[in-house]
């Protein structure tokens, strides 16, 4: 029984050593990873808890053959590509010749007559607010959505549409569904001449948060009296401030529209390693929390 026990692991492995090397012959034997390749790859993007990535189509150069609209295309326009990531949606890339805003007004006069309405997402009018102008259109609850984004580049503009198709994930589901959870942090629009490469929000009930990253020739201590006066304008209390490069923070009370009492943090804080990227916190917090 032994020497069978035996050989069987001598055999398992054999098979082990067999199958090792039928890797690597067929990875020695696999051709050069391309730009495309590891694109696609990267783009695969999963969640975290999920075992399975989300498959993704790359299109230089051309639009998806079915799409979720009607999609017109302003005279001139250059077609960059389009990605199609499974189950989640299309994001398409063009080249205009229009300003931003009136990109904006040529899809908000095509989309109309298609039933595609403009929506106003809750918490949209809150926070950070990026410079490029953009739309969100929905064609009811529970619905797919189509954000216009442009960005403003040479003779026209950088003009960035996405698809959302998956519901649950579509901002067309939470109109009208979900309270203002951003309250009650002000609209913060990016200082002039600053570029914002990234926001994120966090809303608990009883806290808000909302946090970016900008490129701006403007220092911490700048950005601190910048934020500041928009939070003054917008009724928040100085209780408190410092500014010492390379971080400026100040504190503050809000009393809401509600009534409910609130205290707050503004924090700018110069990034090391890049002399004009920059970050800029805002969080207000219940005073009973």
């Amino acid at each position: 029984m032994k020497r069978r026990f035996g050989m069987a692991i001598a055999l398992l492995a054999l098979m082990g050593l067999a199958a090792s090397a039928e890797l690597q012959d067929k990875l020695s034997g696999a051709k050069e990873p391309s730009v495309e390749e590891l694109a696609t790859r990267l783009l695969e993007a999963t969640y975290p808890g999920s075992g399975e990535l989300n498959g993704v189509q790359l299109l230089p150069g051309e639009l998806p053959q079915e799409m979720p609209a009607d999609l017109p295309l302003p005279d001139g326009t250059r077609i960059v590509g389009s990605k199609i990531q499974e189950d989640m949606g299309i994001d398409i890339v063009l080249d205009v010749t229009l300003a931003p805003d009136e990109a904006l007004e040529f899809y908000r006069q095509a989309l109309t007559p298609q039933n595609w309405t403009e929506t106003e997402i809750p918490g949209s009018d809150r926070g950070f607010v990026p410079g490029d102008p953009s739309l969100t259109f929905c064609q009811g609850r529970k619905k797919a959505s189509l954000t216009v984004t442009a960005h403003p580049q040479d003779n026209g503009s950088d003009l960035r549409l996405s698809f959302i198709t998956d519901i649950d994930s579509s901002p067309c589901s939470w109109a009208g569904g979900y309270d203002d959870w951003l309250k009650p942090i002000p609209k913060l629009p990016t200082p002039l001449g600053a570029k914002q490469s990234s926001e994120n929000y966090m809303g608990f009930g009883s806290n808000a948060a909302v946090l970016a990253t900008l490129e701006t020739d403007m220092n911490s201590s700048s950005l601190a009296n910048y934020y500041g006066d928009l939070l003054q304008a917008a009724n928040w209390t100085l209780k408190g401030e410092v500014q010492s490069r390379p971080s400026s923070w100040s504190t503050w009370s809000i009393e809401d529209e509600e009534g409910i009492l609130w205290k707050g943090i503004l924090m700018a804080l110069d990034l090391p390693g890049n002399e004009s990227q920059r970050f800029v916190l805002v969080e207000a917090t219940m005073e009973d929390c």
